[in-house]
């Protein structure tokens, strides 16, 4: 069993860690699986360490598997969220290019829905992300520090107590 899997809870996976520090990658694989099924409605509802956390987690990783266009079509609610996540961590050009791209989410959003993409083949789909005015974004995270995984787990470290609060969540 991976050490990812064997943790219940939160609250057990940030004790294991402050006890033994785990690897950062395997850490944050670990605190990823107990929190990825979170709605935005129930991360709006945790404290801004938690969300700070998730939602820049979910856009970096949404981000570099498909570019900003594949982000905006899955989770372009976690935008927001994401932009407040890398202004938290000190990523403040990320933030601000996030922001930047959040300015074209409704005419992306209205695009695929007038394409009639939103329910249509993954193939036409990622015609579309190559086609769409978010893949300039793409380009622009060459220019600055993205991926922050490193970073971010430093940040959950030293907001432990913040985490081991959420008691039984996962």
């Amino acid at each position: 069993m991976s050490a990812a899997r064997k943790f219940q809870t939160v609250s057990e996976l940030i004790d294991h860690d402050e006890a033994a520090p785990m690897a950062s990658s395997e850490f944050d694989d670990a605190l990823w699986l107990l929190l990825c099924d979170l709605s935005l409605r129930e991360l709006e509802q945790l404290p801004p360490p938690v969300r700070h956390y998730f939602a820049s987690r979910y856009l970096q990783w949404d981000v570099g598997n498909g570019g900003f266009a594949q982000a905006a079509y899955n989770i372009p609610e976690f935008f927001g969220p994401a932009a407040d996540g890398y202004e938290a961590l000190g990523y403040r050009d990320a933030a601000r290019l996030i922001r930047d791209a959040m300015k074209y989410l409704p005419k992306e959003r209205a695009e695929l829905e007038r394409k009639n993409l939103l329910s249509a083949t993954i193939d036409k789909v990622f015609d579309h992300f190559n086609e769409s005015r978010m893949a300039a974004f793409d380009a622009k995270i060459r220019e600055m520090p993205w991926e922050i995984d490193a970073e971010r787990v430093a940040y959950v470290r030293k907001h432990r107590d913040v985490f081991r609060s959420l008691g039984q969540t996962g």
